[in-house]
C-alpha cells in the first residue's frame, strides 16, 4: 500500500489518541464520529442484523462495491490517503465526505455509498421498485422528507430508507416504532422549540479534528532533551511557534530574546542557570502535556467548530424541555446535559478566534489594550508634553522672557549642553514647570495604558530627565515598557488558556457524542416533522395480508401543493384491492380492478396515493392514511400513461416489460394508468384484458388499471372483473361539477362530458338547448 502525507498524518494521529478516538482519527478529514454512536445509527437504518442474526456480507476493499471500478478507487484513496480510510467512509454512508474527493459529484457519491450499503445488506431498492415510475414517486417523496433535513448529513442519509422486501419485515416494524415515536416528540413541540431546533441543527455538522495552526507571536518553545524536541516537532508544534533545541554548553536566555513568552521544558528537571534569569517563562517537567505548553490546540479544535458546538450546547438545552419517549431517549442519553452546559459557559469565555473574549478577565483586558494602544499612547503623551512645557513657559513672568527661555532650551538640546548647567542657569520656576509637567505627562501615559496604581512606576525612566524642547523619550525604556506590556498580556492569556483548555480538553469526548447524536436526531426530526406537517400514520403491515385497504388517504403532493397555497383543501379518499380487514360495500377481496372514470377525476391521483402509502411503508415511514392495512410486497411497479400513441417497437418494449410482471411468482403491486395508449383503441381493450386475465389468477398480486376503457374492456374479458368509478355526483346550485374523490366500488363512473352537456343545456334556450339536449340523449344511450 502507498503510504502518503495524509496517511502520514492519519497514523500519527492514531499514535497519540486516547482509545475511544482511535476510530475518529481514521478519517483522512479529520471528522469526528464515535463507533459506539455510528453503530446506533446504522441499527435503525439496517444492519440491525448485528443482533439478530440476519445475514451481512463485510465488505473489505473499495473493489468489492458494485459500480466502484479503478478509476473512483484511486480517486478514493488519493483524497482519503488510504483505502482503508476511503472504504470506512463509505461504510460510515458519509456522503458529503465522498462527494467532497476531486472528480467524484454528489450524485455519484450517493450511488457509491448506496451501492456498498444494499451490497452488503442483501437489499436493493431497484429490486422493490422495478419501473422507472414507481422509483420516481418514491424519489419525489422523499425529497420531501429531506427537505426536513437540516444538516447534509441526515440529507445524506434518508437516501438509504427506500422499500424493503418480506424478508426484512422485522427492519420495518423496528423502523416504524421509530419514526413513530419521532412524529409523537414532533407534534408535541411548541413552535419556539420547533424554531430554536431548526435554527441550532442548521449549524450542526461533523467536526473538524484537525486544526489549523495560527501562529503564535511572542512566543517560543525551548526544551532540552532531544526525545521532547522530536515530539513537539512531530505534533506540528513548531507551525504554531518557534521550536529550540538548548544544547550542551548553549544558554536558554539566548534563545529566548526577544519574546513575550517562553515555556521551557525539562523532562528532567536539569535547566541552566539562565533560566531563572527570565521573567516570562513557563517551565514543565516530565509530567508535561502537549496541552500544557500548546492549549491554542484544544481552544482552537473548540474555535474551528464553534458554531457547531455552540449550537449542540443550545440544543441540549431545548432538549431538557422534551418528555422523551423509548426512541427519543437514546438521544437523551447521548447528550450529558451538565458536562454540555459547561461547555456552553466557558464557550461564552471565548471567542470565534479561540482568543479569551473581552469582559472575560479584567486583568487581561487592561493589558489587551495597553498593548495596542501603547504606540498611540506614546505618540500622544509626547505631543501633549512638548506643547505643554512650550505654553507653560510661555507665559511665565520669570525676568528672562518666556520666548527667550524656550530659544535657549532649544539651542541647548541643539549643542549637546548638560542637563545640570542648564538647571543652574534657568530659574527655578522654570525648572519647576518642566518637571512637573513631564510627571504629569507620566501619570496621562499610566491613565492611558490603564495602569493601576502598583505599575504606575513602569512608566518612570521613559521620558529623559534632561530639560530640553523637544523633550526626549528614551528609546530602551520604551521599548522595555512595551515589551514588559505584551510579556504581561502574553502571560496572562496563556494562563487563561490552559485553565480553559485543560477543562475543555476532558469535556471533548461528551461534545463528540453529542454533535453525532444530534446529526442522527435530525434525522429522526426531519420525519417526525414530515409526519406532523402531513397528518401521517402508522400503517398496519403484516405478511398475512393480500391487498392494500386505505381509510382516509391523502396524496402527498396534493398535500405539499396545499401547504405551497397552489392547492385547495385536499378530500382524503378510501380504497381497497386485495384481500385486507378493510373490505367497503361494493368489495369482495378482488385482487384486480380497473378505475373509470373522466379525465381530471382523480383517477391518477389514487393509484399514485396507493404507490405513494406502499412504497413508504415499506422503507418503515408512517403513511399518509388515518388507516391503513398493507402487505409487504416483492416487487413494485407503477406506469404513467403515454403521451399519445407509442410506436411499434415502443409497444413490443411495454409488451415484454408487461410479460415480465405477469410471469414473476413474486408479490408484487401492479398500478397502470390509461395504458391503452400503448396501442389503437380497437385493439388496447383486448391487450389489457389479456394482462388483467393472467394477473387476476396470483392471489398474491394487486392490481389496478386506470382506464377510459372500462366497458370495452369488460365486455371482451374471459373472467369476472371489479371496475370502480370516480365521478361527479351532479351540479351544485351554481351548476358547477360536484365530484366524490373516493371511488365507487362495483360502479361504471358515469361520464363526465353528460354532465357538462347538462350544465350546458340548462343554461341555454331555445334551440341551442335542444341541441344539447339530443347530444345528452345519445350519451345516455351510449352509457347502457
Amino acid at each position: 500500500m502507498i503510504i502518503n502525507r495524509s496517511s502520514l498524518c492519519i497514523v500519527k494521529e492514531l499514535l497519540f489518541c486516547s482509545g475511544n478516538e482511535i476510530v475518529s482519527a481514521c478519517y483522512g478529514l479529520g471528522l469526528i464520529f464515535h463507533e459506539s454512536q455510528r453503530l446506533k445509527a446504522d441499527w435503525i437504518v439496517g444492519s440491525r442484523s448485528r443482533d439478530s442474526g440476519e445475514s451481512r456480507v463485510n465488505i473489505t476493499e473499495l473493489s468489492e462495491i458494485p459500480g466502484v471500478g479503478e478509476k473512483i478507487q484511486q480517486l478514493l484513496v488519493e483524497h482519503f490517503g488510504s483505502e482503508a480510510v476511503a472504504l470506512k467512509v463509505v461504510l460510515d454512508s458519509r456522503v458529503d465526505l465522498v462527494a467532497a474527493a476531486p472528480g467524484i459529484g454528489d450524485k455519484q457519491a450517493i450511488n457509491i455509498v448506496k451501492a456498498a450499503y444494499e451490497h452488503q445488506f442483501g437489499v436493493s431498492s431497484n429490486l422493490i421498485l422495478r419501473s422507472t415510475d414507481s422509483r420516481k414517486i418514491y424519489e419525489q417523496t422523499l425529497d420531501i422528507i429531506r427537505g426536513y433535513a437540516n444538516t447534509p448529513y441526515a440529507k445524506d442519509k434518508l437516501i438509504l430508507y427506500f422499500p424493503l422486501p418480506p424478508s426484512k419485515i422485522d427492519e420495518i416494524k423496528t423502523r416504524q416504532k421509530y419514526f413513530g415515536d419521532a412524529a409523537e416528540i414532533a407534534r408535541g413541540l411548541a413552535e419556539e422549540q420547533r424554531s430554536a431546533m431548526k435554527k441550532n441543527l442548521s449549524h450542526v455538522r461533523g467536526l473538524y479534528k484537525r486544526i489549523k495552526p495560527r501562529r503564535l507571536e511572542g512566543r517560543v518553545i525551548l526544551t532540552n532533551d532531544e526525545k521532547v524536541f522530536d515530539k513537539l516537532i512531530y505534533e506540528g508544534v513548531d507551525k504554531w511557534c518557534p521550536v529550540y533545541i538548548i544544547s550542551e554548553g548553549e544558554r536558554a536566555i539566548d534563545y529566548a530574546q526577544g519574546y513575550d513568552l517562553v515555556i521551557f521544558i525539562s523532562p528532567l528537571g536539569v535547566y541552566d542557570e539562565s533560566v531563572d534569569m527570565l521573567d516570562n517563562v513557563e517551565v514543565f517537567g516530565k509530567d508535561w502535556s502537549l496541552g500544557d505548553v500548546l492549549p491554542e490546540m484544544t481552544v482552537g479544535f473548540y474555535a474551528r467548530n464553534y458554531r457547531v458546538i455552540d449550537a449542540s450546547c443550545k440544543l441540549a438545552e431545548v432538549f431538557t424541555e422534551i418528555t422523551p419517549n423509548q426512541s427519543m431517549q437514546q438521544f437523551v442519553d447521548g447528550l450529558d446535559f451538565e458536562k454540555l452546559s459547561r461547555v456552553g459557559e466557558i464557550l461564552q469565555n471565548l471567542n470565534e478566534d479561540g482568543e479569551i473574549a473581552e469582559g472575560v478577565d479584567n486583568t487581561l483586558d487592561r493589558f489587551r489594550k495597553a498593548v495596542k494602544a501603547y504606540p498611540t499612547a506614546i505618540a500622544e503623551v509626547e505631543a501633549w508634553l512638548n506643547e505643554e512645557i512650550t505654553t507653560r513657559i510661555s507665559k511665565s513672568q520669570v525676568t528672562l522672557g518666556g520666548q527667550q527661555i524656550i530659544t535657549i532650551l532649544q539651542s541647548a538640546d541643539a549643542e549637546g549642553a548638560e542637563t545640570g548647567s542648564l538647571r543652574n542657569m534657568l530659574p527655578a520656576d522654570i525648572v519647576e514647570t518642566f518637571s512637573s509637567t513631564v510627571a504629569e505627562a507620566e501619570d496621562k501615559l499610566v491613565q492611558m495604558l490603564g495602569l493601576i496604581p502598583r505599575e504606575a512606576d513602569w512608566v518612570t525612566g521613559v521620558i529623559s530627565e534632561e530639560i530640553s524642547l523637544p523633550v526626549k523619550l528614551m528609546p530602551l525604556q520604551m521599548n522595555s515598557l512595551e515589551d514588559r506590556l505584551r510579556r504581561k498580556f502574553a502571560d496572562r492569556q496563556f494562563a487563561l488558556s490552559k485553565k480553559f483548555a485543560g477543562e475543555l480538553e476532558r469535556l471533548r469526548d461528551a461534545v463528540t457524542n453529542a454533535v453525532q447524536t444530534l446529526l442522527e436526531f435530525d434525522l429522526f426530526l426531519s420525519v417526525g416533522l414530515f409526519a406532523r406537517d402531513y397528518d401521517l400514520r402508522t400503517p398496519d403491515i403484516s405478511l398475512d395480508y393480500h391487498g392494500v385497504g386505505l381509510q382516509g388517504a391523502s396524496n402527498i403532493f396534493l398535500i405539499e401543493s396545499m401547504m405551497k397555497g397552489k392547492h385547495g383543501k385536499v378530500q382524503p379518499i378510501d380504497y381497497a384491492i386485495g384481500e385486507t380487514p378493510f373490505k367497503p360495500l361494493g368489495t369482495n377481496g378482488e385482487n384486480c380492478a380497473i378505475l373509470s372514470g373522466a379525465n381530471s377525476g382523480g383517477k391518477t391521483t389514487t393509484i399514485q396515493t396507493i404507490a405513494q402509502i406502499v412504497t413508504l411503508a415499506q422503507a418503515g415511514f408512517p403513511v399518509p392514511a388515518q388507516l391503513s392495512y398493507l402487505p409487504v410486497f416483492e416487487e413494485i411497479y407503477f406506469f404513467y400513461k403515454s403521451r399519445g400513441m407509442v410506436s411499434a417497437g415502443a409497444f413490443e418494449t411495454t409488451l415484454k416489460q408487461f410479460a415480465e410482471i405477469v410471469i414473476s411468482d413474486k408479490s408484487k403491486l401492479a398500478l397502470f394508468d390509461e395504458i391503452e395508449a400503448i396501442t389503437e383503441p380497437g385493439s388496447a381493450a383486448n391487450v389489457i384484458a389479456g394482462l388483467i386475465e393472467i394477473l387476476q389468477e396470483d392471489p398474491r398480486s394487486s392490481t389496478v388499471l386506470c382506464s377510459h376503457l372500462a366497458r370495452e374492456i369488460r365486455d371482451v374479458t374471459k373472467v369476472p372483473v371489479r371496475i370502480d368509478g370516480i365521478e361527479a355526483r351532479g351540479l351544485d346550485e351554481d351548476l358547477e361539477l360536484i365530484v366524490d374523490r373516493t371511488p365507487r366500488f362495483g360502479h361504471l363512473a358515469r361520464s363526465t362530458p353528460e354532465l357538462i352537456v347538462e350544465r350546458l343545456a340548462k343554461k341555454s334556450r331555445g334551440k341551442k338547448q335542444e341541441v344539447y339536449m339530443k347530444i345528452l340523449e345519445n350519451l345516455g344511450k351510449s352509457r347502457h
